[in-house]
């Protein structure tokens, strides 16, 4: 098959430009450390990368929702720890006060310690977190419990917020303040005792002790969930970790090249660029006499 000049030079000019397509990727590759630039240059990775991308977004929003479950229940496990040494310390004054040695006078003084307790009791109930009341539910901006009797705030239940600590898995951190201070009957055993020391009523101090043994029951039923759930958000961020780094890792294959590899294959184009250009200056300087010798 006859070949013309302009055949040759059109074939050697389309050498010249796909070596430096290929010498300008790898320059690319070697300048940025990516397999490719555009998404059009390789359709599969790219949707592979913006998958990873979107996971990795994901688990960053799920870890930091993590980080604030843990955050609210670790507060709260403080939180009822206080509430425990009160109930312990309202139950040591009733055993003083119930004793036969203990007089009117004596009971007052109790009841003014006991009347300090129900206001710590408040004052944890409406505990504040991040500008929130903790123990608010769904109502965080109002202070759930008041200082007057029966203590609630509102006749309407509280529910408690959820924080989506995993993909699809919702939970919340936090108990209300009706849960802990009201339902548990911390709050009534309180009172109860306080009116009793006022009256100066020793039964009712004495049936004070097993309420706020009851009371504290309860408290200490709430601690074991409430570390229960620590527990659980702690191993779901570290799940989370690992899958983040797989999800990394899994990325940078994709998308990443190794820079002794981009400088070796950058080297490799500049060679073959260079020996097309030298290549099609001989061709192109091919002249009618170079045929006729």
């Amino acid at each position: 098959m006859r070949v013309t000049t302009s055949q040759a030079q059109r074939a050697q000019l389309d050498y010249i430009q796909s070596n430096l397509q290929r010498l300008v990727k790898a320059q690319d590759q070697a300048a940025t450390g990516k397999r490719f630039q555009r998404g059009s240059e390789d359709p599969a990775a790219t949707a592979d990368v913006l998958r990873a991308d979107s996971t990795l977004a994901a688990n960053a929003q799920f870890m930091r929702n993590g980080d604030l479950a843990i955050a609210r229940a670790s507060e709260e496990d403080r939180v009822l720890n206080s509430v425990q040494l009160i109930t312990e310390r309202a139950r040591e004054l009733a055993s003083q006060q119930a004793n036969a040695t203990a007089n009117a006078g004596t009971r007052l003084m109790a009841k003014a310690e006991v009347d300090l307790l129900i206001e710590s009791a408040i004052g944890l109930g409406n505990t504040r977190f991040n500008n929130v009341f903790l123990f608010g539910g769904t109502r965080e901006l109002e202070p759930p419990l008041i200082n007057t009797f029966p203590y609630r705030a509102s006749t309407d239940a509280l529910d408690n917020p959820q924080i989506e600590v995993a993909d699809g898995q919702l939970s919340a951190p936090n108990h209300n303040a009706y849960e802990i201070f009201l339902d548990s009957g911390v709050m009534q055993a309180l009172r109860d005792l306080s009116v009793a020391l006022d009256a100066n009523n020793v039964p009712g101090i004495t049936n004070a002790m097993p309420a706020l043994a009851t009371a504290s029951d309860q408290v200490g039923r709430l601690l074991g969930e409430t570390g229960a759930r620590v527990n659980q958000y702690e191993t779901i961020k570290s799940q989370m970790l690992v899958a983040t780094l797989d999800t990394r890792v899994r990325r940078s294959m994709i998308y990443d090249i190794d820079l002794t590899d981009a400088a070796a294959n950058f080297a490799q184009a500049q060679s073959a660029y260079q020996a097309a250009l030298s290549a099609a200056n001989r061709v192109l300087n091919l002249n009618v006499m170079d045929y006729l010798r």
